[in-house]
């Protein structure tokens, strides 16, 4: 393709626009690294296309031979130019899917005249594993894309050489503050480009008058497992989180000051304004001398330059304001002052916006949710324990300076009894006025648990001085958190799906027995088996009528960048759920599940399987050393440790996010699928074909999880995962591996029976496609891992191989998108 081009017309489809970038990028390749690195570079691209048409395993022997051959720098030369191309095709998709995210046709279906509470929860959870320097990038070639600009390819060419020559694997491990400036970036796209359009929508503000959005976040006040997340940390990510919304006060004061030249030739200044310039004349002497002396008629402009200093100077001296309320009763004596001179006749609709924007995000922009393990809690002992008592101790303070919602909820983490959340409450009112102490949360997490919850609810609203505190300052609301990660990993996708829907239905009944409203905070992953997906999809797969007044869910990694990198993504995706939310809150609840005998026995069936599996004593053996999840550590993706324990050899220890991405990056996904065969194959067998395709057709639960079955086995790819076996592995892994395929298959062929498919993903044409293209690109990007980690088991790797092997994770996550 010849350079400089116009453009226009190549950015009108997907395919042209991936063709486009992957062409650029070869010219980038041969620019910067050679016509020899090229060739070899569309060798393998070639061979691997080969074997995704023929499904011969000569074209992948051919490719695993050729890499056998090359040189350590070769290496690290083809796996960059494989994983720019993910970065590449990814951005592309994600543009396009602006387009397809506005010809959804979904809409509100119903008016809701309460109060209705939408809330994304964004998590530091380590599944990003892209450097921010990347990601950004990234982004200004999507404001290319979605300007479609003539005569841009000279631009994208040179941000595609910046990439080149970018390191994207982090050279140390991001502390909890690294974690809180990473998150700033999507946070300002929210404040500045999608809030205010959001909450202006016609259609939510037609339906919905009393829909609030509000922004949550878990980075830097996430203390369960994470030792380096300390009260200092914490009051450290505030000042950040802090700084980020007075600039945004800031520049609407500065607006502001231009708009109010009033002058006191035509007006008299009103009586409190004049007060209070006096008052800050003293805080602020030379400011006001300057200000007297430029604006000396316009006491309006004077007051708000003298308003803007005293925000500059929050936090860092006397002048500043110390607390929240000064400054929001300063905008409200702003406010009587303009109504005092116009009255009512002239509406300001701008500064009334400003102020409802200021009792939203208050001093902190985002409200914070602390979280720590019940274990803590109970043991009132150690390191951890004191700290989370110290936090507890500082909260009344921290209301006071950053506004009285600066922290959400308390978060219980492993919750197993009413007496975990009574300990928490009762450190909680020692220390705070009960008017003052955020949701306290119970979060459920294991199967268990999950089983027993109504019951834990019974006891603790059984507890009186409890129920008097969700009286009388919770508005007879209480969260529960319900965790999709933990559940899954210890019973499996069926198990802990049902689980979690049958949970809610509990806890909700249990909640109108005592006149409470339940109300649910979903701990929702990047990957399906972590409670991922469509956030419209999951919202309305959620049981009916255990939707109430609000809802809350967390956004994790990978996901921030994949749904919050431009303005329009972030409020289509925003809209979505909050459409989803409006349409599903205040409906009846029904408590009874049609077919819940059939269900229960799919999820048995689904939990025995599974846990044969995860209690084999060899299979921690093959999690290891079969994939490169010991490599998360060194790539430097998050400050939280992927052990619970350090040294202790056991599956329980690891984490939910590490066992998920472990399994994704040997191609086999099988967090998302395993023990879905077993079952489904039994329940075909013992009901028929018909009567399980009848439950299929009128069930909302099993539509949305096969659906999640499908879409996460259709990213498996359990030939690419037999070569990790074979390289890596002894010959008694392979019993394990047959199991696995055993497994797959099964789930494979229940689904295509079921839906009467011939092959996965026949329904949804766009989705099969994409994968189809992306799996030619992952093939030679895993064998490229398999070559290095087999060098790595010799210790046989020097340091740019090292780097390979690193940047080979980083490129198998960005194609396989949601890994963690």
């Amino acid at each position: 393709m010849p350079r400089g081009y116009k453009i226009r017309t190549d950015f009108d489809t997907l395919s042209k626009t991936i063709n486009l970038l992957g062409s650029e990028l070869g010219n980038v390749i041969k620019d910067q690294a050679g016509n020899k690195y090229f060739k070899i570079v569309e060798d393998i691209r070639l061979n691997s296309k080969k074997y995704r048409q023929t499904n011969n395993n000569k074209y992948l022997d051919i490719i695993f031979k050729t890499l056998q051959s090359l040189e350590p720098n070769e290496i690290y030369i083809i796996t960059k130019a494989f994983t720019i191309f993910f970065y590449l095709s990814n951005i592309a998709e994600q543009v396009f899917r602006e387009r397809t995210l506005e010809n959804s046709n979904i809409s509100v279906n119903k008016k809701n005249s309460k109060k209705l509470i939408f809330m994304p929860v964004f998590t530091a959870h380590p599944t990003e594993s892209s450097r921010q320097s990347t990601l950004k990038k990234i982004y200004k070639i999507a404001e290319i894309i979605e300007a479609n600009k003539s005569n841009s390819i000279n631009e994208i060419n040179s941000l595609i050489t910046q990439l080149w020559y970018t390191r994207e694997v982090r050279s140390t491990k991001p502390n909890p503050i690294d974690e809180v400036k990473s998150l700033i970036y999507y946070l300002d796209i929210l404040y500045k480009d999608v809030y205010n359009k959001i909450i202006k929508d016609d259609e939510i503000l037609t339906n919905a008058k009393n829909f609030e959005l509000q922004f949550g976040s878990w980075v830097g006040a996430d203390k369960d497992g994470n030792p380096f997340i300390t009260t200092n940390i914490t009051k450290e990510a505030l000042k950040i989180y802090s700084s980020q919304i007075l600039n945004i006060y800031k520049e609407q004061i500065v607006k502001f000051s231009e708009e109010f030249s009033i002058s006191t030739d035509f007006v008299k200044s009103p009586k409190n304004l004049t007060k209070k310039i006096e008052e800050y004349k003293k805080i602020l002497p030379k400011d006001y001398k300057h200000y007297k002396r430029v604006n000396f008629d316009e006491p309006f402009r004077i007051f708000l330059s003298l308003v803007f200093h005293r925000l500059d100077n929050f936090q860092k001296n006397k002048k500043g304001y110390k607390y929240f309320r000064e400054f929001l009763d300063d905008l409200l004596l702003f406010q009587n002052s303009v109504l005092q001179i116009f009255g009512t006749k002239i509406k300001n609709t701008e500064l009334d916006n400003f102020i409802a924007f200021v009792h939203q995000f208050e001093f902190h922009g985002v409200s914070l949710d602390i979280r720590q393990n019940s274990s803590v809690i109970n043991s009132e002992l150690g390191s951890e324990y004191s700290d989370f008592e110290k936090l507890i101790k500082d909260i009344p303070e921290l209301q006071k300076i950053y506004g009285d919602r600066v922290f959400n909820s308390i978060i219980l983490s492993m919750t197993s009894s009413e007496d975990d959340v009574l300990n928490l409450f009762n450190i909680c009112k020692k220390y705070i006025p009960k008017e003052n102490i955020p949701s306290i949360t119970p979060l459920i997490e294991e199967i268990e648990e999950l089983q027993k919850s109504h019951i834990i609810l019974q006891k603790l609203l059984s507890n009186r001085q409890y129920k008097s505190f969700i009286e009388k300052f919770k508005n007879n609301n209480q969260e529960v958190m319900l965790g999709y990660s933990d559940s899954n990993k210890d019973g499996g996708i069926i198990s802990s799906q049902w689980n979690v829907y049958k949970a809610q239905i509990n806890l909700f009944k249990e909640g109108e027995n005592n006149n409470v409203n339940i109300t649910f905070f979903h701990g929702r992953g990047g990957t399906i088996s972590r409670g991922g997906g469509p956030t419209y999809n999951s919202i309305s797969a959620q049981p009916k009528g255990t939707i109430s007044s609000q809802i809350r869910y967390t956004e994790q990694g990978e996901v921030v960048s994949d749904k919050y990198s431009t303005a329009y993504l972030g409020f289509e995706n925003i809209k979505l759920g909050s459409v989803a939310f409006i349409n599903e809150s205040g409906n009846k609840l029904k408590v009874k599940i049609p077919n819940q005998k059939f269900l229960q026995e799919l999820s048995d069936k689904s939990y025995d399987e599974y846990r044969s599996f995860f209690t084999d004593p060899n299979l921690i053996d093959y999690f290891e050393r079969g994939t490169p999840v010991k490599l998360l550590s060194t790539l430097n993706i998050g400050s939280r440790p992927a052990k619970r324990t350090k040294n202790v050899k056991a599956l329980q220890n690891y984490r939910a996010i590490p066992w998920v991405f472990g399994w994704a990056q040997t191609r086999n996904t099988l967090t998302g699928w395993y023990g879905s065969g077993t079952a489904l194959n039994y329940m075909i067998k013992k009901y028929g074909i018909n009567h399980v395709r009848k439950i299929y057709k009128n069930s909302a639960f099993m539509q949305n999880l096969i659906s999640n079955v499908e879409m996460t086995l259709s990213k498996s790819d359990l030939k690419i995962a037999r070569r990790y076996v074979d390289e890596l592995l002894d010959e008694d892994a392979l019993k394990i591996y047959k199991k696995i395929l055993k497994e797959s298959q099964l789930a494979l062929s229940s689904i295509k029976k079921i839906k009467n498919i011939d092959e996965l993903l026949d329904d949804n044409k766009i989705l099969k496609n994409t994968l189809n293209v992306r799996n030619a690109y992952l093939d030679p990007l895993s064998l490229i891992q398999i070559t290095l980690m087999k060098k790595m088991k010799k210790r046989k790797l020097n340091l740019i191989e090292s780097n390979s092997l690193l940047l080979s994770v980083n490129g198998l996550a960005a194609g396989l998108r949601n890994t963690g």
